[in-house]
């Protein structure tokens, strides 16, 4: 009997945790099974090539929002030509609405709902024994033209009885962010969220977490992810956690989803010291709104929650990306804009704006009537209006989001951004990114691509129309962050230089004189000019854009570049005495 595992990936370089973890749970002499991923980039028809290839006996497919539509393609045309074939679905898109997948598939055989190591395990071995599966828990089936739906299977109470899915090669893992989990549920119960269905907190033990994440380690995995909804539930044992991973040896990073507001000033002091490149933190904000969080009765803070990001930003050694949801209850254009303001104020490193989707098991998903919400008919199910936000509204919140990713989240207009909306829009960042927004969609400029150079010139073609009193300043800004950002001669379109026509001179003076490489460029001063040329840029600034001050004479800027992410490691103001 031969069993394949598989599923498709958002993108290339994810991997599965759940398949990973079913294969060492199910591994039998009895029967050969494999695992193969695949990414939703990948066509259809190529992806049943090597399913075909493979010539399962058994077909297993991983399903969530991002893919099921796919699988459920490929599963309809594998199975008229391979119809002997048994196909199982299992994951969080097919366990809440199993009896209603079966009969409006009749090309699928068979669902696992919720946790699914045990249950496909004790399947596995009915069909392999050519049972019926009647007596194993946690599926629902077909069986001719009949479909039934088995009792719920209890959780697995003690997790160190899986199998760890990380041992022996992991050359499948090469280039990919490995996901990693030390506890299943978690201790809220958001009515958006599905592990708000699974009450209470299951962890792995201590010995056990750190056998595997010594091992990841040695290998020279680059980025781990945990997938814990609430790493610090048990501080404790998240510091321990921790702990040892600073205690082994190499540079692997990695990410935690954190409740911020849980954190006590011991921990902070904590975190206050760990090396920096190696803790990203996602904390989820959601919305500052009191009304919308007990709606979906998260329990939070704001006033604690936002102390303590302060307190982890003061280090500038741990990244810290904030969530928000645009689309809960209760929550208007008015009140997310405060929501939005709040955490733009807090400056992290990443605001992700994401929409309400109304999964299916989800509470909030039985509550839409009450909320008016319309949402798709499809996966993702994004809200898509409510009683507190109308159609137009969300599509405008979509235009923002667009936004603030391409200037925001990017990095690369750090220092016009924080002028514009600090100085010109008093701290109303929403009040930009929403004007910005509006001048985007009447140019059309969402329709179309454009390269990061294009991205400047159309901030600076927005300045020049609505921010006219201030376009000398905010184009030294620009110009700046420009620079800063990228390793090019030429600046984008609409962007002035000040330079003098003899800069390249005046740069090779710089290289050329001991005291200036010593003092300003020591890591540079056993290279030749030409090759300091390719590392180094020398730009004249009309205003000084540390200070936004206009300058009494063209100031010299030099960057600085790291020579494999094109960025500049640091800027200088050379001083005068060198160029003169």
């Amino acid at each position: 009997m031969k069993i394949l595992l598989t599923t498709l990936n958002a993108k290339f370089i994810h991997s599965s945790l759940a398949l990973a973890y079913l294969k060492e749970f199910c591994t039998d002499e009895r029967w050969s099974l494999n695992i193969k991923e695949f990414s939703i980039n990948e066509r259809n028809e190529d992806i049943m090539a090597q399913i075909f290839h493979y010539q399962p006996d058994i077909l297993c497919f991983s399903c969530y929002i991002w893919n099921i539509k796919p699988i459920l393609e490929i599963c309809r045309d594998y199975k008229m030509i391979a119809p002997q074939s048994i196909i199982i679905l299992g994951g969080p898109e097919v366990s809440y609405d199993a009896g209603n997948i079966l009969e409006n598939h009749e090309f699928l055989d068979c669902v696992v709902r919720g946790e699914g190591e045990s249950t496909l395990q004790e399947l596995l071995h009915a069909l392999f024994s050519n049972q019926l599966p009647e007596q194993v828990k946690g599926i629902s089936y077909r069986q001719g033209n009949l479909l039934f739906d088995n009792p719920q299977r209890e959780l697995i109470c003690d997790l160190d009885q899986i199998p760890s899915p990380y041992k022996g090669n992991l050359d499948r893992f090469h280039n990919k962010i490995i996901y990693y989990e030390t506890s299943r549920g978690c201790p809220f119960n958001c009515s958006y969220c599905l592990s708000s269905t699974i009450k209470s907190v299951r962890f792995f033990s201590l010995p056990r977490v750190k056998k595997d994440l010594a091992y990841l380690i040695s290998q020279g995995i680059k980025e781990i992810k945990f997938v814990d909804r609430t790493f610090n539930c048990d501080e404790k044992r998240a510091q321990e956690i921790m702990e040892f991973i600073l205690g082994q040896a190499g540079d692997t990073k990695f990410h935690f989803e954190i409740a911020a507001e849980m954190l006590s000033q011991k921990f902070l002091l904590f975190l206050k010291h760990v090396p920096p490149h190696r803790f990203d933190f996602e904390i989820g904000v959601q919305s500052t709104n009191p009304e919308s969080l007990k709606a979906v009765r998260r329990s939070s803070n704001w006033q604690i929650l936002s102390q303590n990001i302060k307190t982890l930003q003061e280090a500038k050694n741990i990244h810290i990306h904030l969530d928000l949801i645009a689309g809960l209850p209760c929550e208007d254009l008015n009140t997310f804009e405060l929501s939005f303001n709040d955490v733009y104020k807090l400056n992290p490193d990443v605001i992700q704006l994401g929409f309400l989707k109304l999964l299916k098991g989800s509470d909030i998903r039985n509550q839409y009537a009450k909320h008016k919400y319309i949402f798709q008919v499809d996966p993702p199910y994004q809200f898509m209006a409510s009683k507190y936000l109308s159609y137009a509204d969300m599509l405008m919140l979509k235009n923002i989001e667009n936004l603030l990713d391409r200037y925001y989240n990017s990095g690369n207009m750090a220092h016009t951004l924080h002028y514009i909306v600090n100085s010109i829009y008093s701290g109303n960042a929403f009040a930009f990114f929403k004007s910005f927004a509006v001048y985007w969609q009447a140019a059309g400029l969402f329709a179309c691509a454009h390269k990061r150079s294009a991205e400047y010139s159309i901030l600076d073609n927005y300045i020049k129309i609505y921010l006219s009193a201030q376009v000398e300043m905010l184009n030294e800004l620009l110009k700046y962050d420009f620079f800063i950002n990228n390793l090019s001669y030429n600046l984008p379109e609409g962007i002035i230089s000040h330079n003098p026509h003899d800069v390249n001179e005046k740069l090779y003076t710089l290289f050329k004189n001991q005291e200036f490489m010593k003092i300003y460029l020591p890591e540079l001063i056993s290279k030749t000019p030409r090759d300091n040329k390719r590392q180094v840029r020398l730009e004249y600034f009309s205003y000084d854009p540390c200070t936004c001050l206009l300058a009494a004479e063209k100031l010299p800027f030099m960057f600085i570049y790291d020579p494999i992410e094109k960025r500049a490691c640091r800027s200088i103001r050379v001083p005068a005495t060198y160029l003169n």
